[in-house]
């Protein structure tokens, strides 16, 4: 990205981020509420992710760990790293500020604001004073990648829920967390399906599944994958078992975590994974932005009829 056209992108997408953000669509037109959505989390993502990916190719993987309420995505966080990073319990919703950890050696990565500018970044604990980002640091993590604990995508909470579309959006690397109970529904979906629009990589895990129903529901997922275009995606199932110490055993994760884990240590599988979700978000730019300004121009033609 040293030369050519490539040299000129991050300037092309700043280009375009510092319009988008500009735009203003202060009438409330029938459309308004999803252009003003569109605009919001087209921004959104330009700064947390397209830029800061675009002006740091090298940079650690940020893989986001997110999903459906109750599905057990803190325990699986926790479970990957081999400690409690991510508070895990009954009461929901249990994730309200994101977690982050990382490799000591990568945190200065994280610390500042080359990604997700718009959160703070604490210690622990409750965040007062506006959306943040808790950092922890544990070398059992890769050099080289970033575990992100999100929100639930349907949580009770707006912002909650905001936010955990707005960090999938930042994500190298999406793992999605569901239920043997809830795989089927509206919410997850949409986001499954934008992952698709956006090829991003992409791995899911389907948590809490009984034993004597994994060969039930493991197939009827996988159709309505297949279905939904997303066939072939890796999908992991783990069993409705007891916890050990509130995580999974090392046998029941290690499937997703050589998986994850092996976007970051494997050179020409981690450059695969850049590619394909920052080639994929970069593809869908122009009919997003097109969708800005054509509501951005219904609303001068209406106020022009005022």
């Amino acid at each position: 990205m040293s030369t050519g056209r490539g040299a000129e992108l991050p300037g092309a997408v700043g280009r375009l981020r510092d319009e988008a953000a500009g735009v203003r669509l202060p009438l409330d037109l029938p459309d308004a509420d999803e252009a003003r959505r569109t605009r919001r989390e087209l921004v959104a993502q330009l700064d947390d992710y397209v830029l800061p990916r675009l002006r740091h190719p090298g940079a650690p993987l940020l893989a986001v760990v997110g999903g459906s309420t109750g599905a057990g995505r803190s325990t699986l966080v926790n479970s990957l790293v081999g400690r409690d990073v991510s508070p895990a319990g009954v009461l929901r919703p249990t994730t309200r500020v994101p977690v982050l950890v990382c490799r000591a050696v990568d945190r200065r990565w994280f610390s500042g604001t080359r990604v997700l500018p718009g959160l703070r970044r604490v210690a622990g604990g409750p965040a007062d004073g506006g959306p943040a980002v808790v950092l922890r640091v544990d070398d059992r993590v890769p050099q080289g990648l970033a575990v992100l604990d999100v929100p639930d995508v349907d949580s009770v909470d707006g912002a909650n829920r905001e936010l955990a579309v707005r960090l999938l959006g930042a994500a190298d690397v999406w793992v999605f967390v569901t239920t043997a109970a809830r795989y089927a529904d509206a919410v997850p979906w949409r986001l499954l399906h934008v992952a698709r629009e956006r090829t991003a990589e992409l791995a899911i895990v389907l948590s809490r599944v009984p034993e004597e129903a994994v060969d039930e529901v493991r197939p009827h997922y996988e159709a309505l994958l297949a279905r939904a275009g997303l066939g072939g995606t890796p999908l992991f199932t783990l069993p409705e078992t007891p916890l050990v110490r509130g995580m999974l055993t090392r046998h029941q994760i290690a499937p997703v975590r050589n998986w994850l884990y092996g976007r970051a240590t494997d050179p020409d599988v981690r450059d695969a994974a850049v590619r394909r979700t920052l080639g994929g978000t970069l593809a869908g730019l122009p009919a997003r932005a097109g969708a800005v300004t054509q509501a951005a121009a219904r609303q001068h033609e209406a106020a022009g009829a005022l």
